[in-house]
C-alpha cells in the first residue's frame, strides 16, 4: 500500500494535474486583483471539471450522498420558473453560482477519492489568504500598524469584506490538515505566522465571524485536536501547562488589542444590525411561503433591500420552502452526523476530531452566509466529505482486519 502511495507521488501526471488545481484554486479565489479569475471561473474550472467527471465516471452509481442531494436541490431550483411573480433576471443572478459552486464541490469530492492531490487544494487555499492579504497590503489597506483602528471603510476593499474571512477559515483548516499529515518545522511556522495574520484582517475588515471563529477552532486545534492519546503523562502535564501560560499570555494581549480596536463596537453593539432584520425577514418569507418558497434568487425583492439573507438555512428556506430547502440543509448536517460517529468509535484519533472540527464549526458558520451559493465553501466543504469518506474506509477496514485476527 505505502508502495504504491509512492508511486503515485512520483507519477509526473499526478504533478501536473495537482499544480492544475493548485493554478485553478488560486486564481479562482484570490484572482480579483490580477483579473484572471475570469480565467478560472470559465476556463480553468469547467475543464478540471471535466476531467473530475471523466475520472469518476465508473462511480456514479455509486455517487456521494451529499453531492447527489445538492444536484437534487439544484435541479429542483429549476421549478422557480413556475412561481407566481417570478423574477428571471433575480433567478440568473444566482442560478450560475450555484452551478459554478457545483462544479467545485463536485472536484474536490472527485479528487479525493485518495491521497494524491488533497495537499494541492490545501497549498491552493493557503496561497489564496496570503495574496488576499498582500493585495490589499500593497493598495494601503491593510498594515500591522494601527490594524486595530482601520482608516479604510469596509466598502474600499475589492472582495467583500467578510470574504477575506471565509478564505481565512478554510486555510487555516488546511493548516491544521498538513501539519497532522507532516509535522515539520513549514507547517508549525505556518500556524505560527498565519493565524495572527488572519485576525489582523479581521480587525482591519471589520469580520465579527472572522474573528470569533479564528479564535475559536486555533484554541481548540491545540487543546483538543492534537492532543495524543500516546503521550506519557507526565508530557500530557507538561504540554498542558505550557499551552495554559502561552494562552493566557496571549489572551492578555489579545484583550488588550481588542479594547482599543474599532471592531469592538461593531461587536457589543446593542442595536439590531441589518442581517439580524434580513433574518427576519426571511423567517417571515419562510413562513408566508412554507412548502416551495419565493423561488431561488427571489428573496432580495421580498425584502426589497436588494440583499439575500446572510444566512444559509434562512436563504434556503425562504427561496424554496421546507421541502427543497430541507434538502440543501441535509447537506451540511449530515456530514456532522457522519463525523459524531467515526468520533464515538475513534475517539483519539487526531484526524477524525479535526474532521469532526470543522463540520461542527462549518454548521454555525452557515449563519453568517449563503455558502451553498459560495464556490470557495462549497470546494473545501466537499474536500472535507472526500477526506471523511477516506477515513471512514481506512478505519472500518482495520476494524475488519482486527475482527478477522484468529
Amino acid at each position: 500500500m505505502n508502495r504504491n502511495r509512492r508511486q503515485h507521488r512520483k507519477n509526473p501526471s499526478d504533478w501536473l494535474l495537482g499544480l492544475f488545481i493548485y493554478i485553478t484554486v488560486v486564481t479562482f479565489f484570490s484572482g480579483t486583483y490580477t483579473g484572471l479569475q475570469n480565467v478560472a471561473l470559465y476556463g480553468l474550472t469547467p475543464a478540471l471539471f471535466l476531467i473530475a467527471l471523466i475520472q469518476y465516471r465508473q462511480n456514479l452509481r455509486k455517487i456521494n450522498t451529499e453531492i447527489g442531494l445538492y444536484s437534487l436541490f439544484i435541479g429542483l431550483s429549476l421549478l422557480s420558473f413556475f412561481y407566481p411573480n417570478y423574477s428571471a433576471t433575480s433567478f440568473t443572478n444566482d442560478f450560475p453560482k450555484m452551478i459554478a459552486s457545483f462544479m467545485c464541490a463536485f472536484i474536490a469530492l472527485s479528487f479525493n477519492q485518495d491521497d494524491r492531490f488533497e495537499r494541492f487544494f490545501h497549498f491552493g487555499f493557503i496561497t489564496s489568504i496570503v495574496l488576499l492579504i498582500f493585495f490589499e497590503y500593497r493598495v494601503g489597506n491593510f498594515s500591522l500598524i494601527g490594524f486595530i483602528n482601520p482608516t479604510v471603510s469596509r466598502g474600499d476593499f475589492l472582495n467583500n469584506a467578510n470574504y477575506y474571512s471565509y478564505i481565512s477559515l478554510f486555510a487555516n483548516f488546511s493548516l491544521f490538515r498538513l501539519h497532522l499529515l507532516y509535522k515539520n518545522r513549514f507547517t508549525y511556522l505556518g500556524l505560527l505566522l498565519l493565524p495572527p495574520l488572519m485576525l489582523a484582517m479581521s480587525f482591519v475588515t471589520q469580520s465579527r465571524s472572522g474573528l470569533l471563529f479564528i479564535l475559536i477552532i486555533n484554541v481548540i486545534f491545540w487543546y483538543w485536536v492534537v492532543n495524543s492519546a500516546h503521550q506519557k503523562s507526565y508530557i500530557k502535564v507538561l504540554r498542558f501547562l505550557s499551552l495554559g501560560i502561552i494562552t493566557i499570555f496571549l489572551a492578555i494581549q489579545f484583550i488588550g488589542v481588542y479594547s482599543q480596536s474599532s471592531i469592538r463596537g461593531r461587536v457589543e453593539a446593542t442595536d439590531r444590525d441589518a442581517r439580524g432584520a434580513l433574518v427576519e425577514l426571511g423567517l417571515e418569507a419562510f413562513m408566508d411561503h412554507p412548502f416551495l418558497g419565493l423561488g431561488l434568487g427571489q428573496f432580495p425583492r421580498y425584502s426589497k433591500t436588494g440583499l439575500f439573507t446572510h444566512n444559509t438555512y434562512v436563504e434556503a428556506l425562504a427561496e424554496h420552502g421546507f421541502f427543497i430547502g430541507g434538502v440543501v440543509i441535509l447537506v451540511f448536517v449530515l456530514p456532522l452526523f457522519k463525523a459524531t460517529s467515526l468520533l464515538r468509535r475513534f475517539s483519539k484519533n487526531q484526524f477524525i476530531k479535526l474532521n469532526f472540527l470543522f463540520f461542527f464549526i462549518f454548521l454555525f458558520y452557515n449563519n453568517v452566509f449563503v455558502f451553498y451559493k459560495a464556490s470557495s465553501a462549497m470546494m473545501f466543504f466537499f474536500l472535507m466529505i472526500g477526506i471523511q469518506q477516506r477515513l471512514e474506509k481506512k478505519h472500518s477496514a482495520n476494524q475488519k482486519s482486527i475482527l478477522n485476527v484468529p
